[in-house]
């Protein structure tokens, strides 16, 4: 393997020779790995040394990297792909530099690759060494260029692909700064930095701009363009000078009209400038690794596709709202669900407001989109993956698009949520995280709350205007007339479930059906009259059949003095938590209510502590 170099000869004169790729180095080398001032060799203490400066890619010996190293005749020592050889002139014993050259470098490989013919052709003609540095350069892009489409095969990810760019310039075009930035109509030059650039950079370089006329050129010509004297597409401006950025080039991550991303490089020390062979090469890597980035985007398309596809779709007609004290929330429903409007359904847990949420969804022009709901009573992270999704996974708000997202509990939600559905719901779209472009979010919002939406002082008062219409849910306890119709449709499905006779109802049970509090609401007469099924004998539910707890309540008592509903309900939670020994949480379990419900009931009625 032969490269340009090999054999040449630099004496080393003063006791000092400098390496690397800068114009003002004693042996200049254009390996793509030599940093601009990579090592020194010296003579001290009687011995010749090589140290290295301080570079990006290191200096390696026999024995791996090193920092310092003794030179004897014929000590070999390698920058990236040359290798250099020390020998003493004559086989001498320096004794003193100053008398002349004591000791030469012998450069012997370099850049791999590189066409031996077309070497061999450029060297026979006199005035050529120019011409073989160049060569060997492109090469030497060629192979990286290679490596990055056989890396970008690997990439799980956007942020994999910004990571192998980074390295890519970082290795070969010998920038102080890379960085990457997305498309941001919003910002002054029309990009915005990449986040994970943002901290590290920042971290290194401080306040230093970056070359703002370039990222404008670029945003409008949507072009590679180089910014340097004389050879540039742009001059360096007067603040770019004065930052000490002296040369720069971007190149933007483009498929036809669609812009990924750009590509920036920056020199802030140094006189050496970008030449257009480095900006070729940005700009081959950037366009591989915008069709990576497409093929990416179009893969996670079709996911987010497919789960839009297996998104719950309430086309079919949910089951009916039954009972005469329901007839307001149905005419509200009609009133309300062909709107554009997000609504608050206000009431205690297990009132039906899932059910009267799926009645404003079939009823609306959105009934063939989908319908998701989302629990926020979760943690914050969680909680944003499912409503904006993640770098690969798209949230219900974008799978929703045209349809409905009920937010169950919203004021669960932790406020850095709350937030960010205004932004979505005044903005129409959402920002999946660590991404630039937005994404369609034309949802209808419907919170399930129990109590007064604005009322609530963990419902953000910037959320809960967005929600123009409230709808309050009538607990069970107010309309017992509908108890016989409500009961004989829930014995209907739940003996289909079973795959038994539908019971029917004896007229003491259903009495006392009636004069129930039902703290639970429709859920905790489900689950009575599901026990109940499994209980009943001979077609028909008695008494015995029912739990002992609604047995033994104050209801049960026909003749006894007529009680207040408050009363009622505080007596029946004091038997139930008798009955389990105070556990709290078993108890909110066995009245079909959440814990928060039950404190809140405790509280009210004075037995918080008992």
């Amino acid at each position: 393997m032969q490269g340009p170099g090999r054999g040449t000869v630099t004496p080393i004169v003063g006791g000092r020779l400098t390496i690397g790729r800068e114009e003002g180095n004693h042996l200049r080398i254009e390996d793509p790995k030599s940093s601009r001032f990579h090592a020194e060799v010296v003579f001290e203490k009687g011995h010749w040394h090589v140290h290295d400066l301080g570079s990006s890619n290191g200096t390696w010996g026999s024995s791996g990297r090193f920092d310092s190293l003794v030179l004897k005749d014929g000590v070999e020592f390698r920058i990236g792909r040359t290798s250099l050889r020390f020998e003493l002139a004559g086989g001498a014993t320096p004794t003193n530099p100053e008398d002349g050259v004591r000791g030469q470098l012998v450069e012997r490989e370099r850049i791999e690759g590189l066409l031996a013919s077309d070497s061999d052709r450029l060297r026979r003609n006199p005035g050529t060494e120019a011409s073989v540095a160049d060569l060997a350069r492109q090469n030497a892009y060629l192979v990286l260029l290679h490596r990055i489409v056989e890396r970008s095969r690997e990439g799980r990810s956007r942020d994999d692909l910004f990571e192998l760019l980074d390295d890519a310039a970082a290795e070969a075009l010998e920038g102080d700064r890379c960085a990457v930035f997305l498309p941001a109509d919003d910002q002054p030059e029309g990009w915005a930095l990449w986040p994970a650039h943002a901290v590290r950079l920042r971290a290194r370089y401080g306040s230093i701009p970056f070359a703002r006329t370039l990222l404008q050129a670029v945003h409008v010509g949507r072009e590679p363009l180089l910014c340097t004297t004389a050879i540039g597409d742009l001059d360096p401006s007067v603040s770019m000078l004065q930052a000490g950025v002296r040369s720069a080039m971007a190149a933007p991550l483009r498929i036809g009209d669609e812009i990924h991303a750009l590509l920036y490089v920056d020199r802030i020390h140094g006189a050496t400038p970008f030449g257009r062979d480095d900006l070729a090469f940005l700009a081959a890597a950037a366009n591989q690794l915008a069709v990576s980035c497409a093929n990416l985007a179009q893969v996670a398309g079709l996911t987010a596709e497919l789960a839009r596809l297996q998104a719950e779709r309430s086309s079919a007609s949910p089951p009916p709202l039954l009972g005469v004290g329901l007839d307001a929330v149905r005419a509200a429903i009609e009133r309300t669900a062909p709107a554009r409007v997000h609504v608050a359904l206000i009431g205690e847990p297990g009132s039906g407001k899932d059910l009267v949420a799926r009645h404003v969804h079939y009823a609306s022009p959105r009934r063939q989109a989908p319908y998701q709901t989302v629990r926020c009573a979760a943690d914050t992270g969680h909680l944003l993956a499912a409503l904006f999704g993640s770098s690969g996974a798209p949230g219900a708000l974008e799978l929703c698009d045209g349809g409905t997202v009920v937010l169950e509990d919203l004021a669960e939600a932790p406020a850095e949520v709350q937030e960010r559905l205004v932004r979505a719901i005044d903005q129409g779209v959402v920002q999946r995280p660590g991404e630039a472009t937005p994404r369609a979010a034309d949802v209808r919002l419907i919170a399930t709350i129990p109590k007064s939406l604005i009322g609530d002082s963990r419902v953000l008062a910037t959320l809960a205007e967005r929600f123009g219409f409230s709808l309050p849910l009538p607990p069970l306890r107010e309309r017992p007339g509908d108890l016989e119709a409500l009961s004989a449709h829930l014995l209907s499905g739940i003996a289909a479930g079973l795959g038994r006779p539908v019971p029917t109802i004896d007229a003491s049970v259903m009495s006392l059906l009636m004069r129930h509090p039902w703290p639970g609401n429709v859920r905790q007469l489900r689950q009575v009259l599901e026990r109940a099924v499994v209980a009943a004998a001979g077609g028909v539910i008695h008494l015995a059949d029912l739990p002992e707890t609604l047995r033994g309540s104050p209801a049960a008592a026909v003749g006894g003095p007529i009680l207040t509903l408050a009363e009622v309900e505080r007596q029946h939670l004091l038997g139930v938590l008798e009955r389990l020994g105070g556990n709290k949480k078993g108890a909110a379990e066995a009245l079909g209510i959440d814990r928060s419900t039950l404190y809140a009931k405790l509280k009210s009625y004075g037995i918080l502590d008992r």
